[in-house]
């Protein structure tokens, strides 16, 4: 047996310990290396996941493609192969499409659904359907939808009433509606004290459109009676309340002297107004000073025929501001009225109309044509008239008009006068 050698026995350690080390680092390394691979594809899996998730989405069933074509063939009298298919996409509905029936219950829920646009001629229609093409609805609002048969009388009749009403250039409308309508006239606006006499018409509705105004006309069966329905701005968009909205139209059209749906609201944006009295107090009035949110809408009668008001945020209060010559204003006359009253208090008074305010403005039925303010001169018939009562303050003084209903006639009224014989409305 040799002799035990020390520096033998440390090398031979040495020896073991690199190894060992050496297989640890490299049992590590693969520990790594699997960690690093395993990461990797999970990196391509989410990645893959993500590009799925972004792909488009599935193709248009050929079976929904078919019913919508039939519909579109069935509702314009042309082929469905006439038609192409520009645009699919798949949205969630109700169970009516999100596009009800005139007192349908439709069931509230999540369904998957297509909506479809196609064109052929001068049609463009967009239609909605179920997932089988089972259901199937064309959504009218979106669509440009113009008979064949729109006789060419009609379309120049719109036009040129169009342009005219509207000071546009007849070429720069279009067509984007035709169909055939009955439809009825005459009571657009109020026939007090006598009834309403509506004139029931057969004909067209055709909807014009410029840039991001739309017209709603009807007429006869050859154009010789064109009448507008509606205006639309496909632009404004607003969370004003329903109330805020309504009130101004209603006191728009009472002021114009136009019915609401020939009405357009053209700008409306939230204000906060410095009083109670919206910033537009009277000159009677004492306004509370604490500040009142509310709304400034802007509204559109005839061809540059603006009236803009004030309201709070409940559409409780309203004012009208300054404009076309006459000043701020808290009343519902018609401007007619309202021009007549103030013009004729401003020559008394030798004030312009800005120094001026309506206090008060009834509507009134005389007890005869001179308002029940006969002079000797007057042969007044006896009857019932429809006229106003209105109150002008300015430099001090009041004064009280009678008008007739459109402002034409007016008397100023002495102090002294009763209303006897006469009735508010």
């Amino acid at each position: 047996m040799k002799d035990f050698q020390p520096n033998n026995y440390l090398k031979s350690r040495g020896f073991v310990a690199f190894t060992l080390t050496g297989v640890l680092a490299i049992g590590g390394s693969l520990s790594l290396l699997q960690t690093a691979t395993a990461e990797a594809f999970n990196r391509q899996d989410r990645t893959a996941q993500q590009i799925k998730q972004r792909q488009p989405a599935s193709k248009l069933p050929q079976v929904v493609a078919n019913a919508i074509l039939k519909a579109a063939g069935q509702r314009t009298g042309l082929q469905p192969k006439e038609f192409r298919i520009v645009k699919s996409e798949q949205i969630q509905t109700n169970g009516c499409l999100n596009l009800p029936k005139p007192a349908e219950g439709c069931t509230k829920i999540n369904m998957q659904a297509w909506e479809v646009s196609v064109e052929a001629k001068q049609q463009r229609l967009v239609y909605r359907s179920d997932s089988r093409g089972s259901q199937v609805r064309l959504n009218e609002a979106a669509s440009n939808i113009i008979d064949s048969n729109l006789p060419k009388s009609v379309e120049k009749a719109v036009l040129q009433e169009a342009a005219q009403a509207w000071k546009l250039p007849e070429k720069s409308f279009r067509i984007v509606k035709a169909v055939k309508a009955n439809w009825a006239y005459g009571c657009e606006v109020s026939t007090f004290p006598n009834p309403c006499d509506p004139v029931a018409t057969t004909g067209w509705e055709i909807t014009l459109q410029n840039r991001q105004n739309r017209w709603v006309y009807n007429t006869d069966e050859t154009g010789s009676l064109v009448k507008l329905s509606k205006r639309e701005l496909l632009t404004v968009n607003t969370k004003a309340p329903t109330a805020v909205v309504d009130v101004a139209l209603k006191l728009a059209s009472q002021h114009l002297t136009l019915p609401t749906s020939e009405l357009l609201i053209v700008e409306i944006k939230q204000e906060t107004w410095p009083d109670a009295c919206l910033g537009l107090p009277s000159s009677v009035e004492r306004c509370m000073g604490t500040p009142t949110p509310g709304w400034r809408v802007v509204v559109e009668g005839k061809a540059k025929e603006i009236q803009v008001y004030r309201t709070d945020n409940a559409g409780s209060r309203i004012r009208t501001e300054a404009i076309a010559g006459m000043p701020p204003r808290n009343d519902e006359a018609p401007n007619s009225i309202a021009y007549a009253a103030l013009r004729e208090a401003g020559k008394r008074l030798n004030a312009p109309t800005s120094e001026l305010r309506i206090l008060q403005a009834q509507r009134q039925i005389w007890s005869d044509s001179c308002f029940g303010l006969p002079s000797p001169a007057d042969g007044c018939a006896v009857g019932n008239f429809v006229g106003w009562r209105v109150m002008i303050d300015g430099r001090g003084q009041s004064l009280v008009y009678r008008t007739n209903e459109d402002g034409s006639q007016i008397r100023l009224e002495d102090p002294n006068t009763q209303l006897e014989g006469n009735s508010r409305l």
